[in-house]
């Protein structure tokens, strides 16, 4: 099937969505959301690797376009989903801007702050989002109000470990740099990054010191000691992120009374221990009714879903929201001062 064999029609909240790039995300996640979500038309699917599109196509039954029809295309569109890797992502981003379509891009959306607000500026400011759905999680809102209430007292530390060696390929443009735009912090410890920064409640970011082993601007094992600060807030933050060595993996927070482990997958509970490592046993289910309880995604499908219907709903009632680009450049901040203390020391 044609993408001009498809009739385009926009009515009042219902949306037309292109979709450029088809690979394992739009696959699994974006696309069975966009199937569910009312009012939402897939207009079509683009690929470089035209097989990806046709198989996306084949699965779903969503037509094809070819990139030589592109420009028209996103004229005869809502919204654009932008999932290819993120050197590749710029033209698609200005054309979006001048054509007036609102854009959801995956993350890394960009490696320095000024490249962040570059582009949020480009759109109004509910016309944006980047794909930080893990802030969705339960585990993450329970996270949150658990500091929130300090139930623990204050939360003073926090030790973030992501590490897993495995003998096995990967996707090619994550061995380039300029394609990738860093190695894996920015292509997947960002979201845990991401994650922390909505649970302490931050509002600056201050990397001390970095170190890493790197190549040809691929970080492959790293460490990085940040601390976070804010209204009553001052958090240390030691990170250990490697894609050669597995770690105890997990994020440790070390309250002042007690402290609280857990993997931060989506509906996890927590391990809580006393200042003597004993693990005690506690109901914190009254915590886990905290703000937007209802909204803490209980699986990954979840949080895709939550995430897609909060940026339509910021589009609809032209009011940013979590998912807005305008709300995620401290964490762009964090990443690009990372890189700053590991590429001064290279």
């Amino acid at each position: 099937m044609h993408w001009k064999q498809l009739k385009a029609y926009r009515l009042e909240n219902n949306y037309r969505v292109g979709i450029i790039g088809a690979g394992a995300i739009v696959e699994s996640s974006h696309i069975p959301v966009l199937k569910v979500l009312p009012g939402i038309s897939i207009q079509w699917v683009y690929d470089r690797d035209t097989s990806r599109s046709q198989l996306v196509s084949k699965m779903f039954r969503i037509p094809v376009l070819e990139n030589e029809e592109m420009e028209k295309a996103i004229e005869d569109i809502d919204i654009c989903l932008l999932t290819i890797p993120y050197g590749a992502r710029r033209k698609y981003i200005e054309l979006c801007a001048a054509k007036g379509k609102a854009l959801y891009v995956e993350k890394p959306f960009a490696i320095t702050a000024g490249e962040h607000i570059d582009y949020c500026k480009l759109f109004q400011p509910y016309e944006l989002a980047i794909g930080f759905q893990r802030r969705y999680y339960q585990t993450a809102g329970l996270l949150k109000n658990l500091v929130r209430s300090e139930l623990f007292g204050r939360l003073q530390k926090i030790q973030f470990n992501q590490g897993y060696f495995a003998l096995k390929g990967n996707k090619p443009f994550l061995s380039d740099a300029a394609l990738a735009g860093g190695g894996v912090i920015i292509e997947s410890a960002i979201h845990t990054l991401d994650q922390l920064l909505l649970i302490t409640g931050a509002t600056a970011v201050n990397v001390k010191d970095a170190l890493s082993l790197q190549k040809n601007g691929i970080d492959y094992d790293s460490k990085f000691e940040t601390v976070l600060s804010g209204k009553d807030i001052f958090i240390e933050v030691g990170a250990g992120i490697s894609s050669m060595r597995n770690l105890s993996n997990g994020v440790h927070f070390f309250f002042e009374h007690a402290s609280v482990m857990c993997s931060m997958s989506p509906d996890e509970k927590p391990g809580i221990f006393d200042k003597n490592g004993k693990r005690l046993s506690l109901d914190i289910g009254r915590i886990e009714n905290g703000d937007n309880a209802g909204e803490n995604a209980r699986s990954i499908g979840a949080a895709f879903y939550f995430f897609w219907k909060d940026f339509l709903s910021a589009i609809g009632t032209k009011s940013p929201n979590m998912t807005s680009a305008v709300n995620s450049l401290l964490t762009t901040s964090w990443i690009e001062q990372v890189y700053t203390k590991i590429n001064h020391r290279s």
